[in-house]
C-alpha cells in the first residue's frame, strides 16, 4: 500500500470522475477538509455518498470549486445545496440504495478504514453498509487509515493490497452530540408498552430517535433476543450487559453510531457489520422467524399512512431503512412492524386526519404506539382503524379528530 496525505486523495481527481465517500458514522473530516481545503483540485467531480439525516451535518454541495453531490436521504444540512441544484436527491429505500451502489461503476472510492489485521485486511468498522458493495467495482481505492476506527473482527473489509493509496490518520470518529436528558415520561411509558409486544426469543430491529432507543432500552429484562439491524446505538450495550441479548447467535448491524466507550466495546461485542443487501434486503428479512422492527414517524394519518420526511413543509429526511423493515416484518413469520411515536409534539397532534403525500401506505403499518395506547391496525380497515388510531391519540385532539371523519 503506498501511502500519502489527505491532499493527496483531492489532487488525483479529474473532472467528470464519479467518486464514491462514506457516509453515516464512516464520514471522514480529513476527506471533507481536503476537498474544502484545495477546492481547485476538485474541479468537476461528482460525489456520491449515503448520508444520514442526524449524523452527517456537513454539505459537499456547497463546497467551494465545481463540485457536485448525489445522495439519498435530505437533511436540514443539505437544503442549501438542494436549493442550488449542486446535490441531487435521489430518494428511495436503503435496500435499494445499496443495490444502486453495488451496480454503479466509480472511478474513485474514498474509504475510511481500520488498519490493516494480520491478515491484511482493512475493517469498515463502524459503516460497514456501503463500502463493501462498492470497493470491488471501483477503478481504484483510496483509504484513509484511522488508528481511532475499531478494527471488528467480523465485519466487511477491504485487503490491504486492493487500496492504491493509504493515507494515515489518527482522528477522533464521528460521536452523537452529548445529552444528559433522560426519557421524558411520555417516551418511557410508550417504551413500557412497546416491550410488552416484543417476545423473548425475537429478533428485533430499531431506527435512529428518541422513540426507538427508549424502546430498545426497555427491553432489558427480556431474554433470548437476537439484533438484525441496520443500526446499533448504544443501548445495545445495556441489552447485552443485563443478559437481553442470545449468546450463542450472530447479530448482525451495518452502522454503530455512539461515543468512544460504544466504539470500544463494538470489537468484543460479537455483532457482525454487514453491507446494506444483507441488513435491509427482503428475502433476508423475510427467512428471519419473529422479526420485531421498532420505528418511528413524524406523523401517522388515520388509514395509518406515515410521514417520515415533511415538517411544517421542509423536508427534513427521507424514508432510509423504514419500508424494507415494515416489508420484512409484514413477511416473517411471527414478525411485528411496530412505530412508536409521542402523541404530540409542540402541542400539535402527530395523529392527523390525512397525510397529502405519506411517504410509507398504511397498508404497511401494524402497530402504532404511542403514550396513550396501542392500536393494533392489521387487518383494520376504514372507520375501525380510524378509531383505534384516535383512541391512542392525545386527549384534547379526539374531538377534532373525530369530526374529521365526518
Amino acid at each position: 500500500m503506498i501511502t500519502g496525505y489527505p491532499e493527496d486523495a483531492v489532487r488525483a481527481l479529474r473532472p467528470g470522475q464519479r467518486v464514491y465517500f462514506q457516509g453515516g458514522p464512516g464520514e471522514c473530516a480529513a476527506f471533507h477538509d481536503a476537498l474544502r481545503d484545495n477546492p481547485g483540485l476538485s474541479n468537476g467531480v461528482e460525489l456520491w455518498s449515503c448520508l444520514i439525516p442526524g449524523i452527517n451535518t456537513r454539505d459537499y454541495g456547497a463546497l467551494p470549486g465545481n463540485v457536485t453531490l448525489t445522495t439519498f436521504m435530505a437533511s436540514p444540512a443539505l437544503e442549501a445545496s438542494i436549493a442550488s441544484g449542486r446535490t441531487k436527491l435521489n430518494v428511495m429505500p436503503y435496500s435499494e440504495i445499496g443495490e444502486l451502489m453495488a451496480a454503479t461503476e466509480f472511478d474513485v472510492a474514498v474509504l475510511h478504514v481500520a488498519p490493516p489485521d494480520r491478515d491484511g485486511r482493512c475493517s469498515f468498522g463502524v459503516a460497514s453498509d456501503m463500502p463493501g458493495l462498492v470497493w470491488p467495482k471501483a477503478g481504484r481505492c483510496v483509504a484513509f487509515v484511522n488508528e481511532r476506527m475499531p478494527a471488528i473482527p467480523n465485519a466487511d473489509f477491504i485487503p490491504a493490497d486492493a487500496v492504491s493509496l493509504g493515507i494515515p490518520i489518527n482522528e477522533p470518529l464521528m460521536t452523537p452530540a452529548v445529552s444528559s436528558r433522560p426519557p421524558n415520561a411520555a417516551l418511557r411509558e410508550i417504551a413500557r408498552l412497546c416491550a410488552e409486544l416484543v417476545p423473548d426469543g425475537a429478533t428485533i430491529q430499531s431506527g435512529i430517535g428518541e422513540a426507538p432507543g427508549a424502546v430498545v432500552a426497555a427491553l432489558k429484562l427480556h431474554r433470548g433476543l437476537r439484533v438484525h439491524s441496520g443500526i446499533i446505538t448504544p443501548d445495545y450495550v445495556q441489552l447485552a450487559e443485563a443478559g437481553a441479548l442470545d449468546t450463542a447467535a450472530e447479530h448482525v448491524t451495518g452502522v454503530a453510531w455512539g461515543d468512544a466507550a460504544f466504539q470500544a466495546w463494538l470489537p468484543q461485542s460479537g455483532f457482525a457489520f454487514r453491507s446494506a443487501l444483507e441488513t435491509h434486503g427482503h428475502r433476508v428479512l423475510a427467512a428471519v422467524d419473529g422479526f420485531v422492527s421498532i420505528g418511528s414517524a413524524l406523523e401517522v394519518d388515520l388509514a395509518g399512512n406515515l410521514n417520515l420526511e415533511w415538517r411544517a413543509g421542509r423536508r427534513i429526511s427521507s424514508v432510509g431503512g423504514a419500508p424494507d423493515y415494515m416489508r420484512g416484518a409484514n413477511a416473517s413469520a411471527g414478525g411485528l412492524s411496530i412505530i412508536a411515536l409521542p402523541a404530540t409534539a409542540s402541542g400539535a397532534s402527530r395523529i392527523v386526519p390525512k397525510l397529502a403525500s405519506p411517504s410509507i401506505p398504511g397498508d404497511l403499518t401494524d402497530v402504532v404506539v404511542t403514550e396513550h395506547g396501542v392500536a393494533r391496525l392489521k387487518g383494520l380497515a376504514g372507520r375501525a382503524r380510524a378509531a383505534a388510531l384516535i383512541a391512542i391519540a392525545a386527549p384534547e385532539h379526539r374531538g377534532f379528530l373525530e369530526r374529521s371523519l365526518g
